[in-house]
């Protein structure tokens, strides 16, 4: 196993069975990069990738630093595997047998879509939900709020449950004059990197695997080979970039953009255009476009599936490294936190233990990016968990959190993106906190 950090002359491997707790090697901070770089740094110094086992979560609630990702919350229903298509994404040295050995039903087994086709309807969610423009706007003008002076980007999911956390009753969406579905006018960094995991467990899945499979990515240079789940881990957890950057180029550009990110799944303006810390990756003898995915082996079990290089040709309508909405952000959190209770064609098609696996790394504690999870916090009470994917890159700082306190029978969505810095959303970050628990916008 090894970690990676961010100079190429501080790559080294390690046998260790725990997260890199010392002996950093420093780097020189590099914040002020462009769009199409978008290089970010946000939740550590370093970007490092960790060992798949034991699980970061198991460690973390031993340790006492993590609650139940899954309290509350209904177990994960069952999808199987997607048909398998032809070229790239056949698998031809894999025989694959049913996850359950062919008897009974497994609650880890990724149901037939409902159209029975490769997925994408599966998740189909149909036209936008209506959102309220004006109310949020006004509350924080009464209360003083200025905007940060070089943008400012809100989007808010209020929830109401019945039965704990069983039902969903009500729902309300507010954002800020429209802002939500901005997609271009800013950098949303590190937030993205929640779709590449997503997008990477439903593609391991549709090829007969799990997550402990090991990858191998053979560029120009030596091959690099991890698991599936320590790129997750690395990913979500400590936000390392080329973590991000394996996730995308395994799942593959069309398959991501022509599967997942797809307007019947809900994402009509998000895109994965160029790799994160693009030096790095290229160093290391990959592409300088997430479009090229090289030869990657996939293996578990004794099986082998060879993917041969790809060049995509999905048209995506981003010219950044990104794209994406703080709208299609926050309605991913939320299908991520709630997946069981929600319509089977809102649901992601994630498997019960790579949900776990999600909320574990989003309510893990970071180093960097908890600005905004540190100025909620005090409006609500001392056992409200917080699961949240922040990004800092050309100065735009933005988080993506799902708010759950067991003392109310509400939940939210909070979506913010300002620039410039990481302290410009706090003042909003506060007031918002008041609000939410004052009821001021409830669903």
């Amino acid at each position: 196993m090894g970690f990676l950090y961010r100079r190429s002359e501080c790559l080294i491997a390690a046998a260790a069975g725990v997260w890199l707790a010392g002996g950093h090697c420093r780097s020189e901070s590099r914040t002020g990069a462009t769009a199409e770089v978008a290089q970010d740094a946000t939740d550590t110094t370093e970007g490092f990738l960790g060992p798949s086992r034991p699980q970061l979560g198991d460690r973390l609630r031993a340790q006492g630093a993590l609650p139940d990702p899954n309290r509350g919350l209904q177990p994960a229903a069952a999808f199987p595997p997607e048909p398998r298509p032809e070229g790239r994404d056949a698998e031809p040295n894999a025989t694959v047998e049913p996850p359950d050995g062919g008897g009974g039903a497994d609650p880890n087994a990724v149901v037939e879509p409902p159209d029975g086709g490769d997925g994408s309807e599966a998740s189909s969610v149909g036209a936008r939900p209506a959102v309220d423009t004006s109310t949020l706007p006004a509350l924080l003008e009464e209360r003083g709020f200025e905007e940060p002076t070089g943008g400012f980007l809100a989007y808010v999911i209020a929830m109401r449950f019945e039965d704990g956390r069983a039902r969903i009753v009500a729902e309300r969406r507010y954002d800020v004059e429209g802002t939500s579905e901005e997609a271009s006018t800013w950098n949303p960094a590190s937030t993205v990197k929640l779709y590449a995991a997503i997008g990477a467990l439903r593609r391991i899945h549709a090829l007969g695997y799990d997550r402990q499979a090991t990858l191998t990515f053979r560029g120009t240079g030596e091959p690099q080979t991890w698991t599936l789940e320590a790129l997750v881990q690395a990913a979500i957890g400590p936000s390392d970039n080329l973590a991000y950057d394996y996730l995308v180029v395994f799942s593959g550009f069309d398959w991501l953009h022509e599967r997942l990110l797809t307007p019947e799944n809900g994402f009509e303006r998000t895109a994965l255009r160029i790799p994160y810390d693009k030096g790095r990756w290229t160093r290391l003898g990959f592409s300088e476009s997430l479009r090229d995915s090289p030869d990657i082996t996939v293996e578990q079990d004794g099986r082998t599936t060879e993917l041969p290089a790809a060049v995509g040709d999905a048209e995506v309508a981003c010219d950044q490294g990104s794209c994406t909405t703080p709208a299609e952000l926050g309605e991913t959190l939320r299908r991520v936190m709630l997946q069981d209770l929600l319509p089977d064609e809102e649901r992601l098609g994630l498997r019960a233990d790579d949900l776990t696996l999600l909320r574990e790394l989003l309510a893990s504690p970071r180093e960097r990016g908890t600005e905004v999870v540190h100025e909620l916090r005090p409006s609500f009470s001392a056992d409200a968990v917080f699961f949240h994917k922040a990004g800092y890159a050309d100065e735009w700082f933005s988080d993506n959190v799902y708010i759950d306190d067991p003392a109310l029978d509400r939940t939210w969505v909070v979506v913010l993106a300002g620039r410039p810095g990481r302290s410009c959303l706090d003042r909003v970050a506060e007031l918002l906190g008041e609000l939410l628990v004052g009821g001021r916008l409830d669903p």
